[in-house]
C-alpha cells in the first residue's frame, strides 16, 4: 500500500503542466512577470511617459521652444530604442507560456490587442524619424506634431497593466439597450427643443448679432445646455425661449447622465463579483481538494480490497 506522501500526489494532469512549466527558462519567466503582471512596471512607464508628455508640452512656448526641441528629440529617440527592446524581450519573454510557444503561438502572440498598439507605435516611430532624418519636412513642425501623436499612443499600451478599455468595452456591451435607449430619448428631447427654440429666437438682435440664425446654432446651443453648462456666448432673449432652455437643462441634465450613472453601476457591480469570487475561492479550493482526496483514499482501498481477494483466491 502507498503511504501518504504518495497517496496525495497531484494528478497526472497537474504533472504535465508542472514539466511544461519548468521546461520555460527562467529569465523568460521573469520577464513575462515584469512586463505583463507587474504594476510598478506599469507605474514607472507611466512616470517616465508623463516626463515626455512635459518635455513635449514646453515646445509649444515660445520662449523655450528652441532649447527644448533638441531635448523632446533625444528624449524621444530614447524611449523608440527602449520600446524596440521592451518589445523584443516581451516578445521572447512569451515563450513561458505554452499558448505563445512555437510558430503557432508566436502568430497567436502578434495578434494580441496590445501587441498590435506596440507594432503600430514602432512602425510610427520608425517612420517619424525616418522622414525627419531625409528631411522629408522643410521645418520641424511636424516632426513635433507626429511626436506628440506619438505621446499619447504610448499611453494606450499602458492599459495592458489595468485592463480599463475591455472593461468598459464589456459594460457598454452588457447595457448596450439601456444606453442606447437613454441617447434615443435625448435625442427625441434635443431636436423638437432645438427647432422651438430656433423659431421662436431667429428674429431677435442682441448687439447687433443673431444667436440663433439657423437651425444648426440653435442645436450647438441645445447640446451645450444639455451635455454642459453652456459657454455663455450665446443666451435666449425671449421668455418663451428661456423658459425652453430651463426645461431642457432640468429634464435633459438627468437623461443626458443617464448612460453614466450607468457605466458607473457596472462597474460597481463587477468589482463586487470580484471581490466575492476572491472571498470564495480559497474555501471552494479547499472543499474540491477534499474531494479529490477522498476519491483517492476510496479507489486506493478498492484497488488494495482487490488485490487481497485475488491473493486469499489464488492462496486457497
Amino acid at each position: 500500500m502507498q503511504n501518504e506522501s504518495e497517496l496525495f500526489l497531484p494528478s497526472r494532469l497537474d504533472k504535465i503542466r508542472q514539466r511544461r512549466f519548468r521546461r520555460a527558462p527562467w529569465l523568460s519567466s521573469r520577464l513575462f512577470h515584469l512586463f505583463e503582471q507587474s504594476s510598478l512596471y506599469g507605474c514607472f512607464l507611466f512616470l517616465v511617459f508623463s516626463v515626455a508628455v512635459v518635455a513635449g508640452t514646453r515646445t509649444t512656448y515660445e520662449e523655450y521652444h528652441e532649447s527644448s526641441v533638441p531635448i523632446l528629440f533625444y528624449i524621444e529617440l530614447t524611449l523608440c530604442m527602449y520600446c524596440l527592446l521592451e518589445f523584443i524581450l516581451r516578445t521572447y519573454a512569451s515563450e513561458s507560456r505554452s499558448r505563445y510557444q512555437g510558430l503557432q503561438g508566436k502568430i497567436q502572440f502578434f495578434y494580441e490587442h496590445y501587441v498590435i498598439v506596440d507594432l503600430v507605435l514602432l512602425s510610427s516611430y520608425a517612420t517619424v524619424f525616418t522622414l525627419h532624418l531625409i528631411k522629408f519636412y522643410d521645418t520641424s513642425t511636424y516632426f513635433l506634431h507626429g511626436l506628440r501623436f506619438l505621446q499619447l499612443l504610448r499611453f494606450i499600451s499602458l492599459d495592458r497593466y489595468i485592463r480599463s478599455i475591455p472593461l468598459i468595452s464589456f459594460i457598454v456591451w452588457q447595457y448596450r439597450r439601456v444606453i442606447l435607449a437613454a441617447v434615443y430619448i435625448c435625442i427625441l428631447l434635443l431636436l423638437p427643443t432645438a427647432y422651438f427654440l430656433w423659431l421662436v429666437e431667429r428674429h431677435v438682435e442682441t448687439n447687433g448679432q443673431f444667436f440663433f440664425k439657423t437651425y444648426t446654432d440653435s442645436v450647438w446651443f441645445t447640446i451645450n445646455s444639455m451635455a454642459t453648462i453652456g459657454y455663455g456666448d450665446t443666451w435666449p432673449q425671449t421668455l418663451t425661449g428661456r423658459t425652453l432652455t430651463a426645461s431642457l437643462c432640468c429634464i435633459g441634465l438627468a437623461l443626458w447622465t443617464l448612460p453614466a450613472g450607468i457605466i458607473s453601476a457596472g462597474l460597481t457591480s463587477i468589482d463586487e463579483k470580484r471581490r466575492e469570487s476572491k472571498r470564495l475561492l480559497r474555501p471552494a479550493a479547499r472543499l474540491i481538494l477534499a474531494l479529490w482526496r477522498l476519491q483517492t483514499i476510496k479507489n486506493q482501498s478498492r484497488t488494495t480490497s482487490g488485490k487481497q481477494q485475488v491473493s486469499e483466491q489464488f492462496h486457497f
